[in-house]
């Protein structure tokens, strides 16, 4: 398991981002998965390297936990902004 700490983690997730435009028959782990890997320290990335849970591959991709963390914020801004209307 690596974890390339010098990588910036914003690079890193439009990295990720810019992976699922050009791969396609991907889809996120259950959030069973993602707890077991969580208790254990673990992740994956979109590829399936093996990374810390909030790391990034040798390639360059986040871990799916940082991936899906970034989905549910962006998601809460949206809803947040359509209730200020």
């Amino acid at each position: 398991m690596q974890s390339h700490s010098a990588i910036d983690p914003a690079a890193a997730l439009q990295r990720t981002h810019e992976w699922f435009e050009v791969n396609s028959g991907w889809a996120p782990p259950d959030e069973y998965t993602l707890i077991d890997w969580g208790l254990e320290g673990i992740g994956r990335a979109p590829d399936d390297c093996l990374v810390a849970e909030y790391g990034v591959c040798r390639h360059g991709l986040v871990s799916w936990q940082v991936v899906l963390d970034d989905l549910e914020d962006y998601d809460a801004t949206a809803v947040r902004a359509r209730a200020e209307r």
